[in-house]
Order: C-alpha cells, then structure tokens, then sequence
C-alpha cells in the first residue's frame, strides 16, 4: 500500500503507512515477549500521526487516514478482542472510502476483504458466541468429556454425571434464584428419577439477589460456595519468581500417568460433602480421556510443571471458540506456595493466546485462599455460585 501511494502522489498516505508499520513492529515486539505496549509508547505514535498529518497536509481525504491510523492504534493496543473486532470494521470503510477516492483500488478490495471477515468475527464470536450464562456455558464445554448430560430450559439447567455421583457434579442449577423456594420440591423428583442427592445451585451475578441465595443456602446444607474468575487481561500475567526450578510443558497421551499421579494426589481435600477424593472406578474412566484423539475431539490441552523430570503440577484448557477454561489445577502438596501454578497458568495462557484464545475463565471456592492466588494472578469475580443439599 505504501508503493501504490508513492506512485499516486499521496505523501502523507505513505508517511502515515511507513510509521503504522513501525508502530506493528514495536507491538509485535512486546507481544512476543508477552507484555503489553506501555500506554506512552501507544500515546506517542498518536501524537506523531498527528503532527505528520499537519506538516504534510494535502486535502480533506487525508482526514480519514489519520483518524483510521489513530483508532487503530488504540485498538490494536488495549485488551477487548470486542472492541478490536470492531475497530477492523470501522477502519475497513474508512480505508474503503479513502481508496476509492484517491483511485487506490487494489486497496478498496483488500479492504473489502477484511470487513467481511471482521463481520463474520462479530457474529461468530460476539453474537452467536456470546456468554449468557457462565454456569451453563461451563457445563456444556467440559460435558462431554466427563460423561455428563446437560438438560436445560428457561427455568434450569439439570447436569448428571455418569462417572460419579457426589453432588460436585449431579444438581439442578436454577437460573433464577428467586425460584429456590418453589423448585425444591421439583427438584426432589428430578434428581429422584436420576437416582441422585437432591442438590440445587444457586447464580449470583454483581451480587443480585446473593442475601437471598445466603438466606436459602442457610435453611439447607451448604456444600460449596464458588467463585466464577475472568482473566482481567488476556495479554499480561505478571511474571512471579519460582522458588525452585521447573520446566512448564504440553503433554500428550504418553503422559497420561503422569497426569493421574498429579491428579488423584493433587485433589485430596473435603468441602462439605465434595469431596475430591476420587473412587478407582472414576480414576479409571477419567484415565480414558487421555488418549490423543480424545484430546483433540474435545479441544482440550494438558499442561504439566516439571521439577527434576517429576511431574509436580497439572492444568488443563478446554476450548470453546475463542475463550478457555482453566480447569484441574494443582500442585502437589510438598510443592506448593512456591510460584510453581502460577508460572503454569503463565506459560498456558501465553500459548493459548498464540492459538487465538481471546477469554480465560475459571471457577473456584469462595473465601478460601485459591480465590486470593488466582486475584494475585490478575483474576476477577464475574459471578457468585452456592450448591446445597436438600432435605430428600
């Protein structure tokens, strides 16, 4: 584009080209090292657009240039695949615009090109991909894989697991929360005919109705308090020391040992009446899940921490479109609190980004120290969620 320019007598075009891709470069640059561009070095290529774009002033046209240039610079510099998404829109019609008048055409049909894919982005990934429902949206990405089935409707979502029967995994999520009272007794009768506990979780989102949900988990039994996490920003995770030395990698089936030796030692706690203490039968049904082509059917990555060639540390990413869940996180108890997970979810979340995961969420317990060590680690609350065991 900077040769057509050249060759049409649009000088402040080539300028603005020739620092824009100086500006990809220097972006390219942090990014490689997983950093995000520092906001003066963003504010200070706006300001140079700026003062170019006034000493070689030529008519109106190049007005479109400096503000395509401008808006691109903050778009492709903050954090909301969204608001990127969208900004690749606006500038293609005003590149659209600005090619056609200055007889660039060449550069209308790129351009043409790029606002039609940057549509399709929108719908796939912001309309039709949009989270409605974090809860529900969880379940149904990690379903198939753990043999479970997910029924819902506008009043429930119902999750039964075939692998194992703790209330973890077998309850009638009730979207509205208001409705606890009535459902129960339907509850009752779903989870009767599943042969499981009676078990009812409860949303809260910003804290909508949460002294309600509190007062109902009360009357019950209180078998978890959750906390739903977003990455607050899928560019930066603040790089921690490690107290001892480990080598972060991607596994495959060939360490499928390692993986269950992780897993069933790393998972060891009671919380109410989860327990995470996992039956032979179930470890050997979740043992199944580790074959390579079970992996890449249901889009999942394991990743292990590695101290001594001894696998220490374990985390899988389950993929739905372009946003991940973190799930199976652990240390092993004698390795713990030395910055080993934290490291892992470092090195995962820099390669996922690489293959075009945009949002990185997770759920763990309220008010315990798992929720401060992921906050440390640059995540947010986005939803409040409580299982309680009904009288059967």
């Amino acid at each position: 584009m900077g040769a057509t320019y050249a060759l049409l007598g649009r000088w402040l075009a080539l300028a603005l080209v020739v620092l824009a891709t100086i500006r990809t470069i220097i972006y390219y640059i942090y990014a490689r090292s997983n950093l995000k561009p520092n906001i003066y070095v963003m504010v200070a290529f706006e300001v140079l657009f700026v003062i170019v774009s006034i000493l070689m002033w030529n008519n109106y046209l190049d007005l479109l240039m400096l503000i395509n240039l401008c808006m691109l610079t903050y778009t492709t510099w903050q954090d909301n695949m969204k608001v990127l998404r969208i900004g690749y829109c606006v500038s293609a019609i005003l590149l659209i615009v600005y090619n056609l008048l200055v007889h660039a055409y060449v550069g209308s049909i790129s351009e043409i090109i790029m606002l039609i894919f940057s549509i399709i982005a929108i719908y796939k990934f912001d309309i039709k991909g949009q989270i409605k429902d974090i809860v529900e949206y969880f379940y149904k990405t990690i379903a198939p894989t753990y043999k479970m089935k997910i029924t819902s409707n506008e009043d429930y979502t119902l999750v039964i697991s075939e692998s194992v029967k703790d209330s973890f995994n077998n309850f009638v999520y009730i979207k509205n929360a208001l409705q606890s009272e009535q459902q129960t007794e339907s509850v009752k009768q779903i989870m009767a005919q599943n042969q499981r506990k009676p078990a009812i979780y409860l949303k809260s989102k910003d804290g909508e109705y949460l002294p309600e949900i509190m007062e109902f988990a009360r009357k019950h039994k209180l078998l978890f308090h959750d906390t739903w996490m977003k990455l607050r920003s899928a560019h930066v995770i603040k790089k921690r020391p490690c107290q001892i030395e480990i080598e972060c990698k991607i596994v495959d089936e060939s360490s499928a040992q390692d993986i269950m030796q992780v897993f069933s030692s790393g998972f060891v706690h009671q919380s109410g009446d989860a327990i995470y203490k996992f039956s032979e039968d179930y470890e050997e049904k979740y043992n199944a899940l580790f074959k390579d082509s079970a992996l890449k059917k249901y889009n999942i990555t394991p990743y292990m921490a590695f101290y001594n060639n001894q696998p220490i540390a374990l985390l899988f990413v389950y993929k739905n479109g372009t946003n991940a869940f973190l799930c199976q996180i652990t240390t092993i108890e004698q390795y713990r609190r030395k910055g080993v997970a934290s490291n892992l979810i470092r090195f995962a979340v820099e390669r996922e980004r690489k293959q075009g995961v945009g949002e990185f969420y997770l759920v763990t317990e309220k008010y315990t120290y798992l929720e401060s060590f992921y906050m440390k680690n640059n995540f947010e609350e986005i939803a409040q969620g409580i299982c309680v065991q009904v009288e059967e």
